[in-house]
């Protein structure tokens, strides 16, 4: 099956605000950098100016695990949220069946998402991605994502 995408990679923080609904502090992506039949990379810029590091950790700032999971699931809905039939649409975070921290992530780092979608439904689907800095793993993750109209 071949996907029709009403926005193509690469794009950066202006086109991901038009696709998710996420806002400041919240919106965690700066770019998608490819998008293909099944699969989505993206990046974000870790930076000390980032809210989380006023207390996650201020004398040793470590990006928190749950923003990982977080970046990750915010990449995968603009990819899921980019598809024409899913214009409108709002992608939900159901389920993390797994997921792995390898390595600190750090202001100055930039963390790259790659991302793969298998089990596409009409409704549900499933996102396993790595984020790496540099040639690093830092973390790894499968999440199960549902998507519907939004609200309102």
């Amino acid at each position: 099956m071949t996907h029709k995408f009403i926005h193509t990679a690469p794009y950066g923080v202006q086109t991901i605000r038009r696709i998710i609904p996420h806002r400041h502090p919240f919106l965690l992506p700066d770019g998608i950098t490819a998008m293909g039949e099944d699969n989505v990379d993206g990046f974000k810029n870790i930076s000390i100016s980032d809210p989380v590091f006023q207390g996650h950790f201020p004398e040793e700032p470590v990006y928190p695990g749950v923003l990982q999971i977080e970046l990750i699931a915010q990449v995968g809905a603009c990819w899921i949220l980019s598809l024409e039939q899913n214009v409108g649409k709002t992608a939900y975070l159901m389920t993390v069946e797994s997921a792995k921290f390898r390595r600190p992530i750090r202001p100055g780092d930039r963390a790259d998402v790659f991302g793969t979608i298998t089990n596409l439904k009409s409704r549900t689907g499933r996102l396993a991605a790595t984020i790496k800095v540099g040639e690093q793993v830092a973390s790894e993750a499968t999440i199960l994502f549902a998507f519907q109209k939004a609200a309102g």
